[in-house]
Parts: structure tokens; sequence; C-alpha cells
């Protein structure tokens, strides 16, 4: 069973080994240790900033730790700002239920719902493209999505 957890310190191994492993699918010069040890050892700053509107959680398949889901909620839009699941548990409509429960609440909240997606990675693309979401903008390293109610 999928569950969504909200985050704590004791969760930052578990965080640093999704992050680095979906970091070296999406490039495969990352080396899974290292990155793993410089993410264990960057993640804890995160923990102290004052973002009441930001949830960081764990996605846990049957207690078990695979993947990473981060939503910012404001007044006005909700943003999605990341989805990474450990690389064996992709292609199983994890992420696409998890989003989903996000495109709900845009529509019964009225508030766009956005996210940012790497110009490389062109998987998640057609994934957000799939569930409705259009290109809004972009920067030199991202599109800007967004779903509208």
């Amino acid at each position: 069973m999928i569950r969504l957890r909200t985050a704590t310190l004791e969760d930052i191994p578990a965080l640093a080994n999704v992050l680095a492993n979906v970091s070296a699918q999406t490039d495969p010069t990352v080396d899974v240790e290292k990155a793993r040890t410089s993410m264990i050892e960057s993640i804890p700053e995160y923990f102290g900033k004052d973002e009441p509107e930001s949830l960081l959680s764990l996605i846990e398949l049957d207690g078990e730790p695979i993947g990473r889901f981060r939503v910012v909620r404001f007044k006005d839009r909700i943003f999605l700002g990341g989805i990474q699941i450990l690389p064996d548990f992709q292609n199983r409509g994890i992420g696409t239920q998890l989003i989903m429960e996000l495109v709900d609440e845009s529509r019964t909240t009225g508030r766009p719902l956005q996210l940012d997606v790497e110009r490389s990675n062109s998987r998640a693309r057609r994934l957000y493209e799939r569930l409705g979401f259009r290109p809004y903008g972009e920067s030199e390293t991202d599109i800007h999505m967004q779903f509208l109610p």
C-alpha cells in the first residue's frame, strides 16, 4: 500500500538514497555512493527553513521508503516541488497516482497546479503532458508546466 509520510530528520538517509539513485538514472556519470554522502550532508539545511506551506514527504510502499514527494501550497496555486521514485519502483503508476491526487485538489480548490521539469527529462515531461499539464514558461534548464482546473 502506498503511503505518504511527513519526512523527519531520521529520514535523511532514505531521502538521500532516493535522490542519489534517481540522479544516477538520469545522469550515468553520477557516483551513487558519493552523491548519497553529499546529500546526507546537505539535506538537513532544508529542515531548518521556515516554509510552513511546504510539505516534504517520504513515499512508502508497504512501509519501505521508495520515494520523495514535496508540495508547496500557496494561497493562489499548488506547486509540486519534486517527485522522485526509486528506479525499481517506477512504471507502476505510483507517481501518476500521487500527481492525480494533486490534480484533484487543484480542481477542488480552483488553484493551478504548477511544476518545473528539467529540459533533459523528456520521460517526465511526457507523463505530465499526459496528465493534462501544459508549458507556460521556461528557464535555461527547466520547462515550467501547469495544470489549470
